[in-house]
């Protein structure tokens, strides 16, 4: 019997994850080479990954959405304050009418299309602190496939987001 590869998702596709043991670190940590996961532990025996992918995760979208949000402030003419990444239940983002913004740490899963979309989302909310009809012909501007993106992440309402 064959034994399963472990994978692991980032911007929408499936890479191979391999473990490492090294004694001389004190936490568990995960490097990407752009090809393989590497789960890099002290133990030698079962390893429970899920702590270290989130740390990496966290720190992927810190550095993701924030050369994004370069890229589509400009487009959306519009400034924030302040942006976080944080572990939402419900939401891939939001906005605050003191401009800061949140996302979700979990959209690093998704393809780089669907992350783009909820930073446009937020963006947008900027100069629309609701989702009336300009609201979407600004996100629309910006992200033309947005309707097609939302099922991606599993919405389909505004609310979703």
């Amino acid at each position: 019997m064959s034994q399963v590869q472990p994978q692991c998702r980032y911007l929408g596709k499936l890479y191979p994850l391999t473990i490492a043991t090294d004694e001389n670190i004190k936490k568990d940590m995960i490097k990407f080479d752009g090809a393989t996961f590497t789960c890099i532990t002290s133990k030698s025996d079962e390893v429970d990954i899920t702590k270290a992918l989130k740390t990496f995760y966290k720190k992927e979208a810190k550095k993701v959405i924030d050369k994004q949000l370069r890229l589509y402030q400009k487009q959306v003419k519009t400034k924030y304050k302040s942006f976080k990444i944080e572990s939402h239940e419900s939401r891939w983002g939001s906005c605050s009418s003191m401009r800061n913004l949140t996302f979700n740490w979990k959209l690093m899963l998704f393809p780089i299309e669907a992350v783009d979309y909820v930073i446009i989302h937020e963006l947008c909310h900027l100069e629309h602190l609701n989702h009336d009809r300009s609201f979407w012909r600004l996100v629309g501007k910006i992200c033309p496939d947005y309707k097609n993106i939302m099922p991606i992440l599993g919405t389909t309402k505004t609310r979703d987001l």
